[in-house]
C-alpha cells in the first residue's frame, strides 16, 4: 500500500520496490543510473571498485503508470538469452534430471524500458516483511517456504 501512495502522489511513471543489497558478490541485479536513465543491471556488468555504490536489488516489484505501459508498448525491448539446466521427462516418461546446461532460455525484461524514463521511485523494503522468492522445487526458495513465511507475518 504504501508503494502505491508514493507512485501516486508523487506523479512517478515507475515505482519499485528494493531490497538494500549487503553481500556484493551475489548475483542479484541492482538499481542504478546508466547515461542518466534509470536502469536494473547485473552486477557483473559493474567495475568491483563500484559495486558498493549499486546498492539496491531488484525484487521484480513494480508500478507502472498507465502512461508508463502506453509508452512502452511503442518500445522494442530485446531478447535475453541464457543456457539452462533444465529437468525433462524422457521418451520413457521418467524424469531426468540434467547435469549440465541443456536449454536456451530468451525472455524479454520489463525493467530494460526503464531508460525510457527519467527517473523513478525506489521503496526499500525488509526482505523478512517484503520477499519470499519462489525459484524452485526444493530448498528455500519454493511456493511452500513463502506460503510458511506468509503464514508466519500474519498469524495464520
Amino acid at each position: 500500500l504504501c508503494l502505491l501512495v508514493l507512485h501516486l502522489f508523487g506523479n512517478y511513471s515507475i515505482a519499485s520496490k528494493s531490497l538494500r543489497k549487503t553481500d556484493f558478490s551475489s548475483p542479484d541485479w541492482v538499481f542504478a543510473k546508466l547515461d542518466g536513465h534509470p536502469s536494473i543491471v547485473d552486477p557483473c556488468n559493474i567495475k568491483t571498485t563500484d559495486l558498493e555504490k549499486y546498492n539496491q536489488t531488484n525484487i521484480l516489484s513494480h508500478l507502472f503508470s498507465t502512461t508508463a505501459f502506453e509508452k512502452l508498448s511503442k518500445v522494442t525491448l530485446p531478447y535475453h538469452r541464457a543456457f539452462k539446466k533444465n529437468d525433462f521427462i524422457n521418451d520413457e516418461g521418467v524424469k531426468q534430471v540434467s547435469p549440465k546446461p541443456n536449454s536456451f532460455k530468451f525472455e524479454k525484461f520489463i525493467f530494460d524500458g526503464f531508460k525510457y524514463f527519467d527517473d523513478l521511485m525506489l521503496l526499500e523494503v525488509e526482505a523478512k516483511d517484503e520477499f519470499a522468492p519462489i525459484k524452485a522445487f526444493n530448498g528455500t526458495a519454493t511456493p511452500e517456504t513463502a506460503l510458511e513465511l506468509y503464514k508466519k507475518k500474519y498469524n495464520l
